[in-house]
C-alpha cells in the first residue's frame, strides 16, 4: 500500500508536468493545425452570401480542459503501474544500490520503450495530418512498436547484468544488442507514415512532433524523480534514553563510593 501510495503521488505530480507542457507547447501548434484544417474545409458560400456551419458540441476550450484532465488521469494510473513494477523488479532493476538510481532506470527504460520506439516508428501529427483510412494500421503499428520496444529493453537490461562477461565487456555487449534490436524492429514494423499536405508547414509539423515527445518526456522524468523522493528510505531518529536511566546511574554510582 505504501509503494501503491507513492507511485499514486507521483503520478498526480507527473500528470500534472505533462499538462503544464501539454497546454503551454503542444496546444498552439494543435490550434494551429486546425485552423489550417477548417480553413481547408470550409463550406462555399450559398447563394446571398450565407453559409450553414455545423454547429458544435464540443467547444475547443472544452476539448482542452478534458485533455488535460485525462492527462492527469493517466498520469496517476501510469504512476500506479510504474510503482508495482517497481515493487516487483527493483532488485533487477540498473542501480539497484539506492531507491534513486533504481526508480530514475525504471522511468529511463519506461521512456525508451514506450515513447521513444513507438514515436519514431509512427510519428506524432497534428490534427490536420494523417489519413483515416490508415488508423487502424499506424494503431496496430504503434502497439507494436511498444511491444518490441518492452522486449528490447528487457534484453538489453539482461545482457548488462549477465555475469557471464567482464563488466566492460558487458556494457559494450549491452549497447550493441540495443542497436541491432532497434534496426529489427524498425524493418519488422511497415512504414505508416502519412504524406504531408501543401498547405501545412513543416515547422509546425517539427514543433508539433518536438512538444509531444517534450511532454512524455517530463512526465517520466517527474514521475521516476517524485517517487524516488518519497520511496527514499527515511533516516530514524536516536531512541531516546531510558526514562529510569538518571536515577540508576545515581544508584550505580552510590553503590560505587560506598
Amino acid at each position: 500500500g505504501r509503494t501503491i501510495g507513492h507511485g499514486a503521488l507521483a503520478g498526480v505530480a507527473a500528470g500534472a508536468a505533462g499538462a503544464a507542457v501539454m497546454y503551454w507547447l503542444v496546444e498552439p501548434s494543435i490550434r494551429t493545425a486546425i485552423a489550417i484544417e477548417d480553413a481547408g474545409s470550409a463550406p462555399e458560400p450559398e447563394a446571398g452570401g450565407h453559409s450553414h456551419m455545423a454547429e458544435e458540441l464540443v467547444t475547443r476550450s472544452e476539448q482542452v480542459w478534458f485533455g488535460l484532465l485525462t492527462v492527469l488521469v493517466v498520469g496517476v494510473l501510469i504512476g500506479i503501474a510504474f510503482a508495482l513494477t517497481y515493487r516487483f523488479l527493483r532488485g533487477r532493476l540498473p542501480g539497484h544500490d539506492s531507491v534513486a538510481g533504481s526508480a530514475m532506470a525504471l522511468a529511463g527504460l519506461g521512456f525508451v520503450a514506450f515513447t521513444l520506439m513507438p514515436a519514431l516508428a509512427v510519428p506524432a501529427n497534428p490534427p490536420a495530418v494523417g489519413d483515416p483510412a490508415t488508423v487502424d494500421l499506424r494503431t496496430a503499428t504503434y502497439l507494436g512498436a511498444i511491444v518490441g520496444g518492452i522486449v528490447l529493453t528487457v534484453v538489453v537490461v539482461a545482457v548488462a547484468r549477465t555475469r557471464k562477461l567482464e563488466p566492460g565487456m558487458r556494457a559494450l555487449a549491452a549497447t550493441l544488442v540495443g542497436i541491432v534490436g532497434t534496426a529489427v524492429v524498425f524493418w519488422v514494423l511497415p512504414d505508416v507514415a502519412d504524406p504531408i499536405p501543401a498547405d501545412v508547414p513543416a515547422q509546425l509539423i517539427w514543433n508539433f512532433r518536438i512538444a509531444s515527445m517534450a511532454q512524455l518526456g517530463v512526465m517520466w522524468l517527474v514521475l521516476g524523480a517524485v517517487f524516488a523522493a518519497l520511496h527514499a528510505p527515511r533516516p530514524r531518529p536516536p531512541a531516546a534514553p531510558p526514562a529510569d536511566q538518571p536515577a540508576r546511574w545515581l544508584r550505580s554510582a552510590g553503590a560505587r563510593i560506598r
